[in-house]
């Protein structure tokens, strides 16, 4: 399941959760989590176990820019997506758009079948939110890593007006706004809930152990 564009009908926000491992990978299909993303290569045969297990579940590689030295052993996973951990502008989109055309071509994949989701955690990302749109017709969501950007700001005040440009970069670019959840941060029903009052579509989880359960609503 990939992020659809902005939804006008109230629905459970979707999660996409980072997993490390089998162990980690069942522990969040089990919480009932929507998407997976990994960062490291997987188990040979693990891929290919999930899609047997789940046929609608879609599957992320996490990089951090288009040039990381990762990307030939997690493309050759054939994940779904990649998640773009720190794009600072529509360019970074837009190379890795690239990179992902020739893996696709050698790899005999139809052009495109690769989606890409950007997180903005810089505040290069937010400044030129804007650029994001139109950058590639791969992108299919747009989201913020607040504690990065924190880190970056070592102040949270400004978290607020960088949420809400996100939010009007993803809207602009006609894609998903997504949120992440870090390890530690309360990820209860009700969190979840006021991540989508907050206009965001999906939510990335990066620890397993701190999702929170709830009905998949007739979903596999």
């Amino acid at each position: 399941m990939r992020p659809d564009s902005p939804r006008s009908e109230l629905e459970a926000v979707r999660r996409a959760v980072v997993i490390a491992d089998a162990a980690s990978a069942d522990a969040a299909l089990a919480a009932g989590a929507d998407a997976l993303v990994f960062e490291a290569a997987l188990p040979p045969g693990f891929v290919a176990d999930l899609r047997a297990r789940r046929p609608d579940l879609t599957l992320y590689a996490a990089l951090d820019g288009p040039d990381d030295s990762s990307f030939d052993v997690l493309m050759a996973q054939r994940p779904d997506g990649v998640l773009l951990r720190d794009a600072r502008s529509g360019r970074d989109v837009a190379a890795l758009g690239g990179r992902l055309a020739v893996c696709e071509a050698q790899a005999g994949l139809p052009d495109g079948a690769t989606a890409i989701l950007a997180m903005i955690g810089h505040p290069l990302g937010v400044l030129d939110a804007r650029s994001f749109a139109g950058a590639s017709p791969r992108l299919t969501g747009l989201g913020l890593d607040a504690t990065a950007l924190a880190v970056v700001l070592r102040e949270t005040g400004a978290l607020a007006q960088a949420r809400s440009l996100v939010r009007l970069a993803a809207a602009a670019a006609g894609v998903a706004a997504f949120d992440m959840v870090t390890e530690g941060e309360d990820c209860s029903p009700e969190r979840l809930a006021a991540v989508q009052q907050n206009g965001f579509d999906w939510v990335v989880v990066r620890a397993p152990a701190s999702v929170a359960v709830r009905p998949r609503d007739g979903a596999g």
